[in-house]
């Protein structure tokens, strides 16, 4: 089968396109990847259901350090 140098030069040029969206598309994967794993903190720490954030089953968490002691009054 014959092929015109024409030919193989737009083949050529559309091999290079694809090679250069590919190229492309892989930087913009690894910079989506970056942004969810960096991301993910700040909005769990506004929640008011569960202010110092959640376990990793879902529960959330309780306040940090000592509990607080409740003085009773005898009445």
């Amino acid at each position: 089968m014959f092929i015109s140098r024409k030919e193989k030069e737009e083949l050529w040029l559309a091999v290079r396109s694809l090679q250069a969206k590919v190229r492309d598309l892989e930087i913009e994967t690894i910079w989506l990847k970056n942004k969810l794993y960096k991301s993910k903190d700040p909005a769990i720490a506004s929640d008011k259901a569960a202010p110092w954030g959640y376990k990793k089953d879902g529960v959330p968490r309780k306040r940090p350090g000592p509990s607080t002691k409740v003085m009773e009054v005898a009445s």
